[in-house]
């Protein structure tokens, strides 16, 4: 699991069955102190749970697949949670 900040939003028109309906965010990943750790990726929401400014906790490879309800989805990255805050 990696922490990111949640800094656009994809829009796509077209999309494969598995993701309709799923909302698509740019990500910056970062470290807990919030500083930006590497580049910005897009990372899919399959529960629909984020926005714009938020931080999140997100899952890559075959573990972002699975966080859909079907089980599987073509997906590389997907927001498994909120973070309301680093202790």
């Amino acid at each position: 699991m990696k922490l990111g900040k949640v800094i656009g939003v994809v829009w796509a028109t077209k999309k494969v069955p598995q993701i309709h309906g799923c909302r698509l965010y740019v990500v910056q990943p970062i470290l807990e102190n919030g500083q930006d750790s590497g580049q910005p990726l897009v990372v899919a929401d399959p529960k629909n749970i984020a926005a714009p400014g938020d931080r999140i906790v997100f899952v890559t490879n075959t573990d972002a697949a699975q966080a859909f309800d079907t089980g599987f989805a073509p997906v590389n990255a997907s927001v498994v949670e909120l973070v309301d805050d680093i202790a």
